[in-house]
């Protein structure tokens, strides 16, 4: 194949990817390409929003990565999938729409990463947004390409956590995304009616016809090209062939916090002592690389239901499951248009705190353990989950050879202050599932159930059974300090023409989903890059 030459290649199309892709080509004068390692996204099972439930799982459009075996979780190995398709792990992910908290991002600021404040990034999450149901707030947008709604129904179970939840003086909350993100509430999704609303859906569709953007799929890069410490171009390679893209003024590294830091050490970038024992040439040291990965630590509380109110598989279900398929496709609503990640809320553990520390994601559906989900019965379920772990964990490679995965230590509850925090909040969520407004349902706690009480038997139960939520963080951290990897342009330190884009460039963790956060880091790099380059 004849050398390909581009103004810039975006490496990854996924939440970040495909916002650059569209931002960057906005300009005729600049040529675009955006590689991805996955196929299109043209399944219908990942239109479908109940196909959450599946989506992960798929192997033809996810990466299927496993951690290590977590010292703090009885050595068991963590699923850690990644969208391996057009769009990334929105394309798979629970489709949740949550930004966080505001005082996340002043943390940010506080660290020295100058315009990344809260005042500094609403305006980049309001312009990727088209909010259906808040038209007049000063919180969101209208007009961007990103659709944001409210299930249009939810189940009535959801009723019974709201009164058991306000019963102890929590607030209802409207809207996590408002002024303020405390209390419980039904959540907002990236959806259309009916349907998923991936960042492809949403940036790369509208503009994939333009000629000075290309999309090229299937393609796995090996390496960063890089020559007198400026990134020229990469290597890729398919199953047939093995070739080079060159790029003219950046290359954008968007492959989500697992694949960047793995790219950049696969190019020489990165921790020496780690890249000489496995062969690699340095071409630039920078021992943070890979370092720093955070993620969202929880655990699930089951229930199960004599009552069919809560979503189920069951033999007297079978006619109203005929039902829902009609109402799908006449009017996209019901279980087929739901994420059943319905509604929850965000909780604070010690009213002392400055910001929530607990996520509830409550489902009305019987299901088990990830990786299995689906399961005969009906029920429902309570995640909790720890929002601003201190556990911190890295991403190493095992060589060059780009199919080789990742080595993916999370180092969950590796700090004894995450696992009592976990514990409060499932004692918590306990008290919440016990409540009388769930009596009619006629419901059972089967996991962790009635026997697990003490402290130390929930802490073992987490240790079986705790998960990540698929929010990898920080493994190519932004900074100005020496333990940073991008500087607050988000460009790679000591690396001319080389940028960061993407969740792994987030100094901690934020209190909430980390998708709609990643669309406004690319919002706000689009921005920085057409300054640089005079637009």
């Amino acid at each position: 194949m004849a050398v390909k030459n581009f103004d810039y290649i975006i490496i990854g199309a996924g939440s970040a990817g495909c916002v650059l892709a569209n931002r960057l080509s906005a300009n005729p004068k600049m040529n675009v390409c955006l590689l991805e390692a996955g196929p299109p996204d043209k399944s219908s099972l990942l239109k479908l929003p109940i196909s959450v439930m599946f989506a992960m799982k798929h192997p033809k459009f996810t990466s299927q990565f496993f951690s290590t075996p977590q010292k703090h979780l009885n050595d068991r190995k963590i699923h850690v999938p990644r969208g391996k398709t057009l769009g990334g792990s929105s394309s798979i992910n629970g489709m949740l729409y949550v930004r966080g908290h505001y005082l996340d991002y002043d943390g940010w600021g506080a660290l020295g990463n100058h315009g990344w404040s809260w005042s500094n990034v609403l305006p980049y999450f309001k312009k990727s947004e088209n909010n259906e149901n808040y038209q007049s707030s000063e919180y969101h947008g209208i007009e961007g390409c990103l659709n944001v709604r409210k299930l249009d129904f939810h189940n009535p179970v959801a009723q019974a956590y709201f009164n058991s939840v306000t019963a102890l003086q929590y607030p209802y909350n409207d809207d996590f995304n408002g002024p303020t993100q405390e209390g419980v509430g039904f959540y907002q999704a990236t959806m259309t009616k009916g349907a998923r609303h991936s960042v492809a859906s949403a940036f790369l569709r509208p503009v994939q016809g333009r000629k000075n953007l290309e999309i090229l799929t299937s393609l796995e890069v090996e390496k960063i090209l890089i020559s007198n410490k400026s990134a020229i171009g990469v290597s890729v390679r398919n199953t047939k062939e093995q070739f080079k893209i060159n790029a003219r003024k950046e290359v954008i590294l968007s492959a989500g916090s697992i694949s960047s830091p793995a790219i950049l050490m696969r190019s020489g970038i990165g921790n020496p002592d780690v890249l000489s024992k496995i062969g690699i040439d340095i071409i630039h040291p920078l021992p943070s690389v890979g370092e720093n990965l955070q993620d969202h630590v929880s655990c699930t509380i089951y229930v199960k239901t004599i009552s069919k109110v809560p979503y189920g598989f069951s033999l007297p279900l079978i006619p109203k499951l005929s039902w829902w398929v009609l109402d799908y496709f006449m009017r996209r609503n019901g279980l087929f248009a739901s994420n059943i990640m319905e509604c929850g809320g965000f909780l604070k553990t010690d009213n002392t705190l400055d910001y929530p520390n607990i996520q509830h994601i409550f489902m009305p559906a019987f299901r088990q353990p990830p990786p299995d989900m689906l399961a005969y019965g009906h029920g429902y379920s309570l995640n909790t989950i720890l929002l601003r772990p201190k556990s911190v964990g890295s991403i190493r490679i095992k060589s060059s050879d780009p199919s080789d995965a990742p080595i993916i230590d999370l180092n969950m509850l590796s700090e004894t202050e995450d696992l009592d925090n976990l514990i409060t909040g499932i004692k918590g969520s306990r008290r919440i599932l016990n409540s009388k407004e769930f009596s009619y349902l006629k419901p059972e706690e089967f996991r962790p159930g009635p026997a697990v009480q003490t402290d130390r038997q929930l802490a073992d139960y987490i240790k079986d059974n705790a998960q990540t939520v698929y929010h990898p963080v920080g493994t190519c951290k932004m900074g100005i300090d020496g333990e940073a990897v991008v500087d607050p342009q988000l460009k790679v330190h000591g690396v001319a023409n080389l940028r960061v884009v993407d969740a792994s460039i987030m100094p901690r963790i934020i209190g909430g989903n980390t998708n709609a956060p990643t669309i406004m880091i690319a919002e706000k790099a689009a921005d920085m890059i057409s300054e640089d380059d005079d637009f």
